[in-house]
């Protein structure tokens, strides 16, 4: 057998095997399909046992793109479908078996199945029927009666393809049953959601989905799920919807202290318990810490300035009660009115 080609047998996962040079004849059995690339022509053969399940054909069309996928340095520029019995010379050739051994090999196979052919082709075609339509229970007890047949006439090849099926399907029946759980719970979380967002209850709205994908999206594709895909489209939503606003607010801080500057009056300490009131009540919905973090700073400023300004009014007063004291009425006078200028809120 040449070196030039790689082989690979496909199972019901859609994913693929590769086999052994040593262990190629015994592949050409009944129930397999094969696939071939040869290195120097990059060309693909797709080999089709007689008696393959429709379930495994299903997956043929997509055979090209799939050995892409998992096989990227194997360039494909032509993919051919050979039939078991229908072989040509070429591609005899290729695979290195001579077409009468290939033949008597799969005589031989057929010969095996004959006394319950009837029966396994009946079993086979209602446990794929049942395997199509996602009833893989069903499907695997019809398979498992294949496998004892299988052992009865001691056919190898039809028992490892059953057993292969069989693993598939339990895949498949566990694949399904974490389907319906992840659309019960997104159907009860969804419900969840709604009421959170409608209470402005966004951070424990955003919590939940968060512990949804935690316990689901490193193990399963999401995105594949309409129920699924739907809430998290809606916790997208929300944030940037919260997004907005809160930039909003940041610029409206932002604004606030450029228009103050460097004041440090009751105008300022009056406009800012106002505004920092406003803020407080809307800042309570957001998930980060900068509306916060401006507010430290704004309220910062404003405890200094008050602090500032009792001091300031303590000591002029204390002026004013000297000058009086002293007889000195006009001084006394002209503080009382630099505290009153300190007071007016329209100054």
């Amino acid at each position: 057998m040449s070196s030039n080609i790689k082989i690979f047998r496909l199972d019901y996962s859609g994913s693929f095997e590769e086999i052994a040079p040593e262990n190629l004849l015994d592949k050409f059995n009944l129930f397999n399909i094969l696939t071939i690339y040869v290195f120097n022509q990059k060309h693909m053969y797709v080999w089709i046992g007689k008696k393959v399940s429709q379930s495994l054909k299903s997956h043929i069309p997509q055979i090209r793109g799939a050995i892409s996928r998992e096989h990227p340095e194997l360039q494909i520029l032509r993919n051919l479908t050979i039939e078991s019995g229908l072989e040509t010379p070429e591609f005899l050739n290729i695979i290195g078996i001579e077409e009468e051994i290939l033949k008597s090999n799969i005589k031989k196979l057929e010969v095996r199945l004959l006394p319950v052919l009837s029966e396994i082709s009946r079993l086979k075609e209602k446990s794929d029927r049942f395997f199509i339509v996602s009833n893989y229970g069903e499907a695997i007890k019809l398979a498992q009666k294949i496998v004892d047949l299988a052992r009865e006439i001691k056919d190898d090849s039809l028992e490892q393809d059953q057993i292969s099926f069989i693993k598939e399907a339990h895949i498949r029946a566990r694949a399904s049953e974490i389907l319906n759980e992840i659309e019960k719970v997104c159907k009860e979380l969804t419900k969840k959601f709604n009421q959170l967002v409608e209470t402005e209850n966004y951070e424990e709205a955003r919590t939940i989905v968060e512990e949804f994908k935690q316990k689901y999206a490193d193990k399963y594709e999401l995105s594949s799920i309409p129920l699924a895909q739907q809430l998290l489209l809606k916790e997208e939503n929300m944030t940037y919807r919260l997004k907005i606003e809160q930039d909003k607010i940041l610029k409206n801080i932002d604004n606030f202290s450029e228009k103050y500057g460097k004041s440090r009056n009751i105008i300022f300490l009056r406009d800012t318990k106002k505004f920092l009131v406003t803020i407080q009540k809307s800042s309570q919905k957001f998930f980060d810490n900068r509306i916060k973090d401006k507010m430290e700073q704004l309220k910062s400023k404003y405890i200094s300035v008050k602090k500032d300004l009792r001091s300031n009014l303590s000591k002029l007063s204390e002026s004013a009660l000297e000058c009086m004291k002293n007889g000195e009425f006009s001084n006394a006078l002209g503080i009382y009115e630099e505290i009153v200028r300190n007071l007016e809120l329209d100054n």
